[in-house]
């Protein structure tokens, strides 16, 4: 029987109402007790390693839960983590990026608490159990939602409350959950590059742009002591003229500056050479994060600005070195 270590977190899988709302009350051995016929192919140790909504989450419990994998991935065949969905895209691609483990690491959760009347969270688990012992899914980090597995690096939250809340753009899904089990569309592996991180120190914020947006933000990061900033910027990575000032002045200060496009799908790349354009903050040495949404640089950028103060950021962000664009 294979054995898989089930790690929970809390989220709207574990949440019932109270006074206040809905909040996270029930423990991993409640679900294992509630939903039996989850388990029942599967030798499972469960581990409850905190018990909080995803939107509550800190960097710190990101390095507790990826520490604690590490700690179990010798002596199992998958490791399934219960998360809430606010963040579990973000939990997700840094696993993905720290973690150099040889099992599956499937994330999951639910959009209707423990109590509803239809809660999904039990679909949703048996199907990742599913996938964090199938053969044909040896490595990498995935979420596992509404019969969908998603890689952990394209996968993103799209709607606030549908079940189907989860998509991962022009890379569609790896697999699909059918009568017949796991139907595979394509090789399930990481798409992320591995930054070996054990230590997360590095501050970063995210600074949206807009119409005539101005540079502020990005000085008022700067002086608050920021390591990195990410810059959310529109199309193709170009921003107003006065955040793209602010962007060269950061710099200028030895903050690392990543361009990321508020676009859901496509890529920042420097094209246009206006004083807000692409080109010229590439001349302010700027950094491009290709297609990776700003939440998900941003996590990147923190664990790359943790590693050794040598550590080339360029090469952590350059798609174009890797022979497939996007795998990175």
């Amino acid at each position: 029987m294979p054995t898989i270590s089930v790690i929970a977190t809390g989220g709207t899988i574990a949440s019932t109402s109270s006074e206040t709302g809905t909040v996270p009350t029930k423990s991993v051995r409640d679900l294992v007790d509630s939903y039996p016929e989850s388990f029942n192919d599967f030798d499972v140790r469960t581990e409850q390693l905190t018990q909080t909504p995803s939107s509550e989450l800190t960097i710190n419990d990101l390095v507790a839960l990826s520490d604690r994998i590490r700690a179990v991935a010798d002596g199992v065949d998958g490791v399934v983590v219960l998360h809430g969905t606010d963040t579990i895209e973000e939990t997700a691609y840094y696993l993905d990026l720290v973690l150099n483990i040889d099992v599956p690491i499937v994330l999951t959760g639910a959009q209707r608490p423990y109590d509803s009347q239809s809660p999904d969270g039990p679909a949703n688990l048996r199907g990742a159990l599913a996938a964090a012992n199938h053969d044909y899914v040896q490595t990498g980090t995935y979420v596992f939602f509404n019969d969908r597995l998603h890689a952990a690096r394209p996968v993103t939250k799209d709607h606030s409350s549908n079940l189907d809340a989860y998509d991962s753009g022009n890379y569609g899904p790896v697999a699909e959950r059918t009568p017949d089990g796991l139907w595979f569309y394509r090789r399930p592996e990481s798409l992320s590059m591995t930054i070996p991180a054990r230590d997360v120190t590095a501050t970063v914020e995210i600074v949206s742009t807009s119409t005539n947006t101005d540079g502020r933000q990005i000085t008022h990061a700067v002086d608050r002591g920021v390591d990195g900033i990410v810059v959310d910027a529109l199309g193709l990575g170009n921003v107003p003229p006065d955040v793209a000032d602010s962007i060269g002045d950061a710099i200028a200060d030895d903050i690392v500056v990543v361009i990321t496009t508020r676009c859901r799908d496509g890529i920042v790349s420097p094209v246009y050479g206006s004083e807000g354009g692409a080109a010229v903050l590439e001349e302010k040495d700027a950094l491009f994060a290709s297609n990776l949404s700003a939440h998900k640089a941003r996590i990147k950028l923190i664990v790359a600005l943790s590693q050794k103060p040598d550590y080339d950021y360029q090469e952590v962000f350059d798609a174009s070195r890797l022979n497939g664009h996007g795998y990175q």
